[in-house]
């Protein structure tokens, strides 16, 4: 980490000097920070060097940065929101990759801006992230699958109707021939046996793809708002079937492309700084807030304490692709807990050590879960992360 950092600050060293010597002061160059990731868990982010707690191959350098990109055009990636110059849809935030790159040799990509071996600056590159791009296209839900790639998204746009579509790890649409292969239902009523782990089916309708394969679609019962639903999904006859849970408090709404209208949004500049996507409404939901860490172990507790709770409040009401905030806010609580263990008494340490672990694990875990939108399977999780908090509770309370 030390050799990369060294090197990004002789790139931006080297960039100052050569702009001081035509006669201009250097404007400020604001980079985003330098992550860790997995080659080939992207979802993997760390700010240290380390193994991915997956596959545990050694992570490695990433430079993330946030653009605005058409929901429709994936290739109109803007550095401000706006509206897409093709369609006039609202551009979303999106996670993309920051490189700078030569002309003469556009293959190699760096992780700072510099010069090339002919003297020209570096070219800035924005590339789309696997998983980049997580908002949902049609005013509903998103999840991803548990296979890592296939991604999708439940509408319930009118009552008695159900849709869902399809896309890949970058949020673009499946194609007609990769529909061919997918077989779902969606599920309204089911009953749950916990002694035998035992499903059954109460009412379920088939999902049947429209006309020219761009979603698949079902008739169903007319479910009360909040309306819960399962879409029960086989990517191709030689996959598991997976199962999405949907929570539907109003029905869904389709977005509206506005009136296209000329120079709409600024083309990317360089030197590049980042952009930072909108902040969650605090006032809403306190819980997507991002809060510094406490310098007190007390203030750690209780903060690690309301993001518990937090965590839980989003999966009651269904919203499991914001639960990997609180849940990794908890993890970097109980990082920073591993400071104060020195200060229990041995057996409270022999007790609150591993449980800080198990903190960071299942909020890995939780967000895995969130993402694949499994009910049950993130209620399970919430369990074991429940009991590894009330460990680190018990263990450092007289602590404090």
């Amino acid at each position: 980490m030390k050799s990369i950092l060294a090197t990004a600050l002789a790139g931006v060293l080297l960039t100052a000097a050569v702009t001081a010597q035509r006669g201009r002061a250097p404007a400020p160059l604001v980079l985003p920070a330098i992550s860790m990731t997995c080659v080939h868990h992207p979802d993997v982010l760390e700010s240290r060097p380390g193994t991915c707690p997956y596959c545990k191959m050694a992570l490695v350098p990433v430079r993330l940065d946030s653009a605005w990109m058409c929901p429709i055009h994936s290739t109109v990636t803007e550095s401000n929101p706006g509206a897409c110059r093709m369609c006039g849809r609202q551009l979303v935030p999106v996670t993309v990759a920051l490189t700078w790159a030569c002309r003469v040799d556009a293959i190699v990509e760096h992780l700072e801006p510099g010069l090339c071996s002919d003297g020209s600056p570096r070219i800035a590159r924005r590339t789309l992230r696997p998983h980049g791009n997580h908002n949902p296209q049609h005013g509903g839900q998103f999840f991803m699958a548990p296979d890592n790639w296939h991604h999708l998204e439940g509408v319930y746009p009118a009552a008695r109707v159900f849709r869902l579509y399809m896309y890949d790890d970058f949020g673009r649409p499946l194609t007609a021939e990769k529909m061919k292969d997918v077989h779902a239902r969606v599920v309204t009523k089911e009953t749950f046996d916990p002694a035998t782990r035992r499903t059954t089916e109460l009412a379920a309708f088939p999902l049947t793809a429209s006309r020219n394969r761009s979603y698949f679609e079902a008739r169903i019962d007319a479910p009360a708002l909040p309306a819960e639903m399962t879409a029960k999904v086989k990517f191709s006859d030689s996959q598991p079937e997976y199962r999405f849970d949907f929570t539907f408090a109003a029905l869904s709404k389709e977005p509206l492309a506005p009136a296209l209208r000329a120079a709409q949004t600024a083309p990317l500049a360089q030197p590049v700084a980042p952009v930072a996507a909108p902040p969650p409404a605090i006032d809403s939901d306190p819980g997507l807030t991002t809060l510094p860490i406490p310098d007190t172990m007390s203030g750690i507790l209780e903060q690690l304490r309301s993001r518990h709770k937090q965590v839980g409040d989003l999966i009651a009401r269904g919203d499991f692709g914001a639960v990997w905030v609180p849940a990794f806010q908890a993890k970097d609580l109980a990082i920073a807990l591993e400071a104060h263990v020195a200060h229990l008494e041995p057996a409270r340490r022999d007790a609150g050590e591993p449980a800080l672990g198990r903190v960071v694990r299942t909020a890995w875990l939780l967000d895995a879960s969130g993402d694949v939108g499994n009910r049950r399977q993130i209620e399970s999780v919430y369990a074991t992360f429940t009991l590894a908090v009330n460990d680190v509770l018990a263990a450092f309370a007289e602590a404090r």
